[in-house]
């Protein structure tokens, strides 16, 4: 099953960031903990978003961290 993760950070200054597709959860974590930094958010904010698109298009959005669903 082919899954895809990507980000999306609350940037006022861009109107929100999303980012590419990841193969891996930890990929997608790095660089959105490294996108935050960069933008100056809190990484651990609520509306700091990863998901996970599955094979089927069905897609899943994180709760503080954790993979919902």
């Amino acid at each position: 099953m082919n899954k895809t993760y990507h980000y999306e950070i609350p940037a006022s200054q861009y109107d929100g960031v999303v980012s590419r597709e990841f193969d891996t959860i930890e990929e997608c974590v790095e660089d959105c903990k490294r996108a935050c930094a960069i933008l100056n958010v809190d990484y651990d904010r609520r509306d700091v978003r990863l998901f996970l698109t599955d094979a089927d298009g069905t897609e899943e959005c994180t709760e503080e961290g954790e993979l919902a669903g």
